[in-house]
Parts: structure tokens; C-alpha cells; sequence
């Protein structure tokens, strides 16, 4: 059995962090106002400070996790408490790769069971080939043990994004038709680059395997 050690974050810690970074820019942006000086020093100022306070408090905001699975189930060992899913227990399960780090999801008809990584606030390496090996797990155990076990993607994977996405497409393209040379240019460039990542995402998602709609 293999033994898996990771760092994660908190979802509450990592909110807190963020708000609290970002009261001390719009604090000290307002006591620049009050105090009239320059705006691009205060701006400044107030960036450097809220970047420092975020330094300073996101080590707060992260956990280490030792976890091992087996073939019908997974056990997390985590700096207060241990927790053992079973997989004959699980309705759903599913990874988003977000940009930032994997978010993992292991439902049950009495639990919903979230863990994730930021890779603004610590390493991510580790949970992604924790969270990378467990999919496999998991998709041996969907297909000889409990065929009607779900794997959930993205929404990118699923038939109403392909309707949305050729909506937007279609207003997108009557917008540019019926503006002026110099809007077109900006729309075109902007929304053209735009469109190109959301239907790039749609297909790439598309391509994985046990899609759901």
C-alpha cells in the first residue's frame, strides 16, 4: 500500500486570508485619501502592504494530510482526526484541475467530502499524484464492482455547456458583425481569444473518459 503525503488548504483559511489582505489595500487607500497623498504612492503603498500581510498569514492556511487507499477504500490522516471512505458507499466522485491546484470530490448519500490545494499557498505536486492514482482506483472500482457509480467532469463535459457555448457563439459573432470597424477590432480580438479557451476547454474535457452529461 502505497502511503501519500500532501499539503492542503482550508477553504474558510484561505477566504479569510484573501479578505483580510485585501481590507488592508482599501484601508490603507482610504487613509492615503485622508491624508492626501500622492495616489500612485498610496496605491503602491497599499499594494506592498496587503502582498506582505498575505505572505505573513497564508502559511496559516495550510494542512498536511498522509493518505492510502486500497482497492475499496481510501483513508485520510489528517493532523486532528482520520477518515475512511468506503467506495461501495460513494455515489459520485470526481477531481476538478482548477488553475490553481485539484479539488477533490467523494459523494455518498450522507456525505459530501471536499479537499483541495492552492497552489498560491502551498505545493500542489503531491495531492495531484495523490488525487492522479486515485481516479484509476476508482474507475477500476466503477467498472467491476459498482457500474452505476458516477465519475463527474467538468461542466465543460456536459451537453448544456455545448448548447450555451454555441448560443454565446452565435451573439458573439452577430455582435461583431453589426459594430463599427473600430469596435470590431477590439471585439474580435478580445472576444475571438475568449471564445478560442472556452471552446478549446469544451473539447479537451470532452476527450476524457466516463463523461457524464
Amino acid at each position: 500500500m502505497k502511503v501519500y503525503q500532501f499539503e492542503y488548504t482550508g477553504m474558510q483559511d484561505t477566504l479569510a486570508v484573501v479578505v483580510l489582505a485585501m481590507l488592508m489595500f482599501v484601508l490603507f487607500v482610504v487613509l492615503g485619501a485622508i491624508l492626501y497623498l500622492n495616489i500612485v504612492l498610496t496605491i503602491v503603498l497599499s499594494l506592498s502592504l496587503a502582498f506582505l500581510m498575505f505572505r505573513l498569514l497564508k502559511g496559516k492556511a495550510v494542512r498536511t494530510c498522509t493518505a492510502n487507499f486500497n482497492d475499496i477504500s481510501v483513508c485520510f490522516e489528517f493532523e486532528k482526526e482520520n477518515k475512511t471512505i468506503y467506495f461501495d458507499e460513494l455515489t459520485s466522485y470526481k477531481v476538478y484541475y482548477g488553475k490553481n491546484g485539484p479539488i477533490l470530490y467523494l459523494n455518498s448519500n450522507v456525505d459530501h467530502f471536499q479537499l483541495f490545494t492552492n497552489s498560491n499557498f502551498c505545493k500542489t505536486d503531491g495531492f495531484i499524484l495523490f488525487c492522479e492514482d486515485l481516479l484509476k482506483t476508482l474507475d477500476a472500482f466503477k467498472n467491476t464492482r459498482k457500474p452505476g457509480l458516477i465519475r463527474n467532469h467538468s461542466i465543460f463535459a456536459t451537453k448544456s455547456m455545448l448548447y450555451f457555448l454555441i448560443l454565446a457563439t452565435v451573439i458573439y459573432l452577430g455582435s461583431f458583425l453589426i459594430e463599427t470597424n473600430k469596435q470590431k477590432i477590439v471585439i474580435g480580438i478580445v472576444g475571438g481569444f475568449y471564445f478560442l479557451l472556452m471552446w478549446t476547454k469544451y473539447f479537451w474535457e470532452r476527450k476524457k473518459p466516463n463523461k457524464t452529461a
